[in-house]
């Protein structure tokens, strides 16, 4: 679909003052994993907090102890700095901490309180490609979209484009040079600093799809469409389907270096408000590939094990590749 550039006013507050190891396919090191993999996965699982697993040795171990208060986490794209947000609230307050740190020592960089607007303590926060800026996200209408320098310092803030108020589950992402990406009703929207413009990327006309991701060099993206993932140009172009299988795949992420996906396999509810899936790693080269729990894996597909243990890491929260 050719790119559709529209005209989108953005009302922008600124503050002027300021399965088995034996489908791993080829190169496979004796931790079962291809040294071509890079990077660490960072996954939330049950009462067990954040867990982590190294590529390719495959070691793994907790990495944020399980804590209630813990709205998400982030890293950054370079892998270095620990982002955290804490819902500190109290009767009638609503603090919320941001903790940015230094995962080789952990040293603290920067922290602040932020104070939703909505009184909302269920804020979210996410680092620029940069690690300059911070953008919070929350279900509160009165929230909008912030964004704030990572010390704290408010930059500005989205509350609807055209008029219509950003939805409740519409993701937002960055992208490099601090652009954003936002999911707006069927429509992914690119908007450029300052914010108060944008451009359609794409219309998406499917029934049922979610789970945008984009990959480091910010001209793919990945999404679920129906029961698979699929991959496309950051234009909309190249829509290709990545999985299959004979459940649903969701909540992809690029690895490092853009060359692999990390799939949500077996992807199902368990809950109201609670899913869970098995980790598994496929090529991004726009091939298809089955990875099913059970019929045979299509050769490639690399089940995420952490060394000494046999079964398959499962998630049901955050799942991050850096």
């Amino acid at each position: 679909m050719k790119k559709k550039n529209l005209s989108l006013i953005v009302v922008f507050l600124m503050l002027l003052s300021a399965c088995s190891k034996e489908n791993n396919g080829p190169d496979v090191g004796e931790n079962g994993y291809p040294s071509a993999l890079k990077g660490t996965i960072y996954y939330d699982w049950a009462s067990e907090g954040i867990l982590k697993v190294s590529l390719p040795d495959g070691v793994g171990s907790a990495f944020i102890p399980d804590n209630s208060k813990l709205n998400n986490f982030d890293i950054s794209r370079d892998g270095k700095y620990k982002l955290t947000v804490v819902n500190e609230q109290t009767l009638g307050k609503y603090p919320i901490r941001f903790t940015l740190s230094d995962i080789s020592n952990g040293s603290i960089i920067e922290e602040f309180v932020y104070n939703s607007p909505g009184l909302n303590g269920y804020c979210r926060g996410y680092l620029s490609f940069d690690n300059s800026h911070i953008l919070v996200l929350s279900n509160d209408k009165e929230d909008g979209i912030t964004i704030l320098k990572r010390n704290g310092e408010f930059v500005g803030r989205i509350h609807d484009i055209n008029g219509q108020e950003l939805g409740f589950n519409d993701q937002r992402l960055w992208l490099p040079g601090n652009a954003l990406l936002i999911v707006h009703k069927n429509n992914i929207i690119r908007l450029d600093p300052p914010y108060t413009s944008g451009s359609v990327l794409k219309e998406m006309n499917y029934q049922d799809w979610s789970d945008l991701a984009v990959n480091p060099a910010g001209n793919q993206l990945a999404v679920r469409i129906a029961n698979h993932v699929y991959t496309m140009a950051m234009d909309g172009s190249n829509v290709k389907q990545v999985t299959t299988s004979n459940f649903k795949e969701a909540v992809p992420e690029f690895s490092p270096d853009g060359k692999y996906l990390l799939i949500g396999t077996e992807y199902k509810q368990t809950g109201p408000f609670g899913w869970m899936w098995t980790l598994k790693i496929i090529p991004n080269d726009g091939k298809e590939y089955n990875v099913d729990p059970i019929a045979p894996n299509t050769p490639g597909v690399i089940p995420v094990f952490v060394k000494g243990k046999n079964k398959i890491e499962t998630s049901g929260g955050q799942m991050i590749w850096r």
